[in-house]
């Protein structure tokens, strides 16, 4: 019984040492994780563009933090579940206003072929606030589709 209890304080102090570093690792990914959904969306935008036949857009606001997908404006498609995200705590994605429209939003928009238009979203950056850390999203070089360029 000694023992069982030893090893438990052990096992505590040991989790105690490591909860600290293993937060600052969970809330380093969140950047590089919501990069990765964003492309991913971007992704999904193509494929459902080439299998609907329908143009498809992925429409960001900066102002909320929002990026979701639909069709795009006259196209009659019934989606069964809207694909809309919002960005994590402390995110924010910066984009030139020039890429803005009337509305504030960028969009990225997917033709039936699979193109992306010249006029959708050259690049973006989502950007941490609170650790000033930043990463690039950019249309890949085929301008098929868009990557995670750079971290810095």
């Amino acid at each position: 019984m000694i023992e069982l209890i030893l090893v438990l304080a052990l096992l505590a102090a040991v989790m105690a040492l490591a909860a600290p570093s293993l937060s600052r690792f969970m809330a380093g990914r969140t950047i590089t994780e919501e990069a990765r959904r964003f492309v991913g969306l971007t992704r999904y935008a193509r494929s459902h563009a080439i299998s609907t036949a329908v143009p498809m857009e992925v429409r960001i606001d900066q102002e909320t933090g929002t990026y979701a997908l639909s069709p795009v404006a006259g196209y009659q498609f019934e989606e069964k579940k809207p694909v809309e995200f919002h960005l994590a705590d402390g995110l924010r994605f910066d984009l030139d206003p020039a890429s803005l429209d009337e509305k504030d939003e960028a969009r990225i928009l997917v033709w039936p072929d699979g193109r992306i238009d010249e006029e959708s979203l050259e690049t973006l950056h989502l950007s941490d606030e609170r650790k000033g850390d930043a990463i690039e999203i950019g249309r890949t070089e085929n301008g098929l589709g868009y990557e995670i360029r750079d971290k810095g």
